[in-house]
């Protein structure tokens, strides 16, 4: 029985290594197999993003703000307002090439296929509820000279419209197109133009910016009139911030309840909103592929107003001209949502141009006033390795440094 139990010893030995041979050797040959590299620095990227704010009563006596106009039959009519919207959206790389200069430096240009939908759901007490959609289809440019130029163009037309009642969809386009200079890793200024409705009007602005601090560490930036913000890194995959950003947009509204009585056989007008925020943000990058965050704070300026549609029929360039507007009292918001990144991408490890290139597209939400965020860039953090390090800590370290 003994002699029987070693033989099956020695054979489950030998069958072991066997296949630890087999294993060993197989690895090896796998090695000479050619990685397919990736092509782009971008990867197809998915985002989705809820907000909210609650209900406030409208005030039925008031004095009279600089700026506004006001309509008791309105105010009486709509009684309270509550707002909320679900956002969602993608950008696709489209082309990527890289440059390479006889400096050493790598030049790039990124061209990508953006797509959003909006769902703003306006509440009032007064009248029937409405869920006004926003969807978007364009493209964006991304140059990076690899020195100190960056130039970015974005192109979004969209259109708008009411699912919960009949009523014309308009098709409008917004855009921006700067130029970022950044003088090193620490400083970088931005500037050119902005066609947006995120004023709750639409507005042709100069955009200007500019960035004190690595991005990859803590730092303030200003960018005129997208946000103003303080990031600093929270540990190795989470970052904090706090920032005042304005949020808003023009909507498609049936006037099926009648807002614009002054001419109730006008099928549609328009509904603007404008909020100025001011909160804090946490960012949680779980993975290469996968982010998170939240956000809460304080409205210190919320705005709304209607459009005639007919009266602006004509007024194709300039601000659009209201005939209803409201001021509220500051409130507070919630905002949450989530980034997923798929597929592989070229390294930016310490490239700090690729840094800033994407810092700029995550800035400038796609067909929105979103902000993806930075989990494409890993948080800079010094720590003391220690010789007994674990696998999965060497793991970790691969993962921040090699895969991004």
């Amino acid at each position: 029985m003994i002699e029987k139990y070693k033989q099956y010893s020695l054979k489950y030995m030998l069958l072991s290594v066997s296949l630890i041979a087999a294993v060993n050797t197989f690895s090896q040959l796998d090695t000479t197999k050619k990685i397919k590299a990736p092509k782009h620095y971008f990867t197809p990227t998915l985002f989705s993003d809820y907000y909210v704010t609650p209900d406030k009563s409208i005030p039925q006596i008031r004095s009279r703000a600089k700026g506004l106009i006001e309509d008791k039959i309105i105010r009486n009519h709509l009684k309270s307002y509550q707002y909320s919207q679900l956002t969602g959206g993608f950008y696709v790389p489209l082309l990527t090439r890289d440059y390479e200069r006889a400096s050493g430096n790598t030049a790039n240009f990124h061209l990508l296929v953006t797509g959003s939908y909006m769902m703003a759901m306006p509440r009032f007490a007064g009248i029937s509820d409405h869920n006004l959609l926003k969807a978007c289809a364009g493209l964006r440019g991304i140059y990076n000279s690899g020195k100190k130029g960056i130039w970015f163009f974005d192109a979004t037309p969209f259109m708008s419209t009411d699912l919960s009642a009949s009523c014309h969809t308009a098709y409008r386009w917004g855009g921006v197109a700067l130029y970022d200079y950044m003088a090193n890793p620490s400083l970088s200024f931005r500037f050119g133009f902005i066609r947006t409705f995120m004023f709750g009007n639409r507005y042709h602005l100069p955009y200007m910016g500019i960035r004190i601090g690595r991005l990859d560490r803590s730092y303030f930036s200003l960018q005129f009139p997208q946000i103003v913000t303080f990031s600093f890194p929270v540990g190795r995959y989470v970052r904090g911030g706090f920032y005042a950003k304005p949020m808003g947009g023009v909507f498609n509204m049936a006037n099926n309840d009648t807002v614009y009585y002054k001419n109730p056989n006008e099928k549609t007008i328009f509904y603007g909103r404008f909020e100025m925020n001011y909160g804090l943000r946490i960012d949680a990058n779980f993975s290469k592929h996968f982010s998170i965050y939240v956000a809460g704070g304080f409205t210190g300026y919320k705005h709304l107003g209607f459009f005639s549609d007919a009266e602006n029929a004509t007024n194709t360039t300039g601000a659009l001209n209201r005939f209803y507007g409201e001021l509220f009292t500051p409130s507070v918001f919630a905002n949450f949502g989530f980034t997923l990144r798929i597929g592989r991408a070229k390294s930016i490890y310490k490239n700090y141009n690729m840094y800033e290139v994407f810092n700029t597209n995550s800035t400038i939400g796609v067909g929105s006033d979103i902000n993806m965020g930075d989990g494409n860039i890993p948080n800079d953090i010094k720590k003391k390795v220690q010789a007994n390090l674990k696998m999965k800590d060497v793991q970790d370290l691969i993962e921040a440094q090699d895969l991004y």
